[in-house]
This record gives C-alpha cells, structure tokens and sequence, in this order.
C-alpha cells in the first residue's frame, strides 16, 4: 500500500498544519509587507565633517567634495540619489533613488553617505546583538 498525506496524519495533525501555514502568511504579509513612511529631509555625510540637512521637497543638484573627489547629488520630488562619484565600482550611482524613510546609502571610497529620515521612527528589518 503506497503511503500518502492522508494516510500518515490525522484530522488534528492537518488542522494545526493548516493554522500554521495561515499563521506564517499572516506574519509575513503583517511585518514584511512595505509600510511607507513619511520622509522629511535627508542627512548627508562627507569625510569627517558635520552632517548637511537637504529639504527634500525642493529640486536642485549638490556637489560635495570627499576624500577622492567631487560627488554630485541630485534631489528631485522628495527622492535623493546619487549621480556622479570618483569611485572606482560606481555602487552608490547604481543604488539609485532613496525614496523611504530610513533609506542609506554609502560611497565608501569617497567617504560620502546619505540617509533619509521623518518624523517617524524606522522599524527595523533585523538586530544583532
């Protein structure tokens, strides 16, 4: 006789397996499921110095000189990214537009970051101790 899913559980064994299965759907879809935040302003760091507070809301390019050169940032329609950089891989350029809250990006070699924050505080993705 050949084995099969019914055959091998009971009726209690498949109702927890299906509360199981509802409840892992219901955790993803609760914590993973995107929940914009609203962004105010953006933070930009460069090489040891004090961090520039850039109004999102306004459309302009910013030049800033790290430690490798000029990077250029653009902010348009309260987004942010990066659109020039003397680094070697480009991966800050590449990253594209910061749109949410607690969005970052770095450009290790030039020593320039930029992240997005607002009024409310980030849920995090994952903690480390």
């Amino acid at each position: 006789m050949k084995n099969t899913f019914f055959s091998l559980t009971t009726p209690i064994d498949r109702i927890i397996l299906v509360l199981a299965l509802f409840f892992l759907v219901w955790l993803y879809i609760y914590y993973w499921i995107d929940k914009r935040l609203p962004t105010n302003y953006a933070l930009v760091w460069v090489a040891n110095q004090s961090p520039k507070q850039i109004n999102l809301q306004q459309t302009k390019q910013i030049s800033f000189q790290g430690a490798m050169g000029e990077s250029l940032i653009e902010v348009k329609k309260g987004r942010i990214r990066f659109i020039a950089s003397p680094c070697q891989h480009k991966h800050c350029i590449h990253a594209g537009w910061l749109t949410n809250n607690g969005d970052f990006v770095v450009c290790l070699p030039n020593q320039v970051s930029i992240g997005l924050y607002g009024t409310q505080i980030t849920q995090f993705d994952g903690i480390a101790y």
